[in-house]
């Protein structure tokens, strides 16, 4: 569904990412693991076109070459991106800002697509006239994804998206991620620095370090914390 070709870029005269090649298969769960510093959500704002190419690389999204294609293009594809911060508008309620991610669809469409969010993050209807300071961080979390599923995305690439949770919300947004995967065949790249606590939903992990991709390995009943690490030696 994505391939990645030899992408080098950063920031300014910084290199961030060094001839970096990936592929993620539809339906997958990839996650892609590493430090502080290691490139990774460089790697998903280069994907989306948010920073420009220093080199030949090329990225394909269904067999076709999405290499420089602005945003707004890649969502009508069906290729979405979740960064990590700023994400909600905090004085609007959990249903104003479902509201205001589906602006540009009309009426009709925009309740069918929230009913079925809704569906999918059930946890989310109780809370529909409250503001997200009222909300717990997974709960948030739940909205922004709620919110992106109104594009009726192919893939996501979501970024962080256990940061700052406590251990229960990690599970709880864990868990709703996979629901989504499932229930609405969306394939994920989701970038995270809590690998034991991430692994339990994804199918295979990739590991960066200092912008290079060092391994990559199938997650099953058998993937263990050895394996874990030798991703990263």
């Amino acid at each position: 569904m994505l391939r990645v070709e030899n992408i080098s870029t950063g920031y300014g005269k910084k290199q961030v990412l060094f001839d970096v090649s990936l592929e993620v298969k539809q339906g997958e769960i990839v996650l892609l693991a590493g430090s502080n510093g290691s490139g990774k959500s460089t790697l998903l704002k280069a994907i989306y076109g948010m920073l420009p190419q220093w080199s030949n690389g090329q990225i394909f999204f269904n067999g076709e070459n999405i290499t420089g294609k602005p945003t707004a293009t890649l969502l009508k594809k069906g290729l979405l991106f979740i960064p990590q911060k700023n994400n909600l508008f905090d004085d609007l309620t959990v249903k104003e800002n479902l509201e205001m991610a589906g602006l540009t669809l009309d009426n009709n469409t925009l309740r069918q697509r929230t009913e079925q969010a809704l569906s999918i993050f059930t946890s989310l209807a109780p809370h529909l006239q409250q503001t997200p300071m009222k909300l717990s961080g997974g709960e948030k979390t739940l909205l922004t994804l709620a919110m992106a599923t109104l594009h009726q995305p192919k893939m996501v690439l979501v970024d962080e998206p256990f940061s700052g949770l406590s251990e229960k919300n990690l599970t709880f947004v864990a868990e709703n991620l996979k629901v989504l995967n499932q229930k609405s065949g969306i394939t994920l790249l989701i970038v995270e620095h809590r690998v034991k606590e991430s692994i339990r939903i994804a199918n295979r992990i990739i590991g960066l370090k200092l912008g290079k991709i060092l391994n990559q390995m199938e997650v099953n009943e058998k993937f263990n914390v050895i394996e874990m690490n030798s991703i990263f030696v």
